[in-house]
């Protein structure tokens, strides 16, 4: 934590910081966090708390979540990666709404109704180079 918190000191960081781990690295955190300071150790002991540390917002999602994937022709590698960054210092485009479009269809009365809705995320116009890729060995 202290070296993630290193690699933003000194930038805008009144926002806080945010890291996003699985669910099978909660291990060490709540080791380390069972035998570091009372505080701490309370919070985790009594009750399994593991939502801030060092000041980081910590962000836990399913196994399997950071998984290489296919997309095209790219094939995108995130498997061993975690994110590390900066609250509030990038810009994300998300599509939302329902889309739907009506199409004649030939040699029946009536029409056909597509409904797609845009799903996706992609990060954009960030301040500084604030959002760091985990890579674990």
């Amino acid at each position: 934590m202290a070296n993630l918190s290193s690699k933003v000191a000194g930038y805008d960081t009144q926002f806080g910081t945010f890291l996003v781990i699985e669910n099978t690295d909660l291990v060490g955190f709540m080791v380390a966090g069972a035998t570091n300071g009372f505080s701490m150790e309370d919070a985790v002991l009594k009750n399994g708390k593991v939502t801030s540390w060092m000041g980081t917002d910590v962000y836990v999602v399913r196994s399997g979540t950071f998984a290489d994937a296919t997309i095209g022709t790219t094939t995108v590698t995130n498997a061993g990666h975690r994110v590390f960054g900066v609250n509030k210092s990038s810009t994300y485009a998300s599509p939302r709404g329902i889309n739907y479009e009506e199409k004649s269809v030939t040699g029946k009365t009536g029409k056909e109704v597509v409904v797609f809705g845009l799903v996706g995320f992609k990060l954009w116009n960030q301040k500084k180079a604030l959002t760091i890729d985990i890579t674990l060995a």
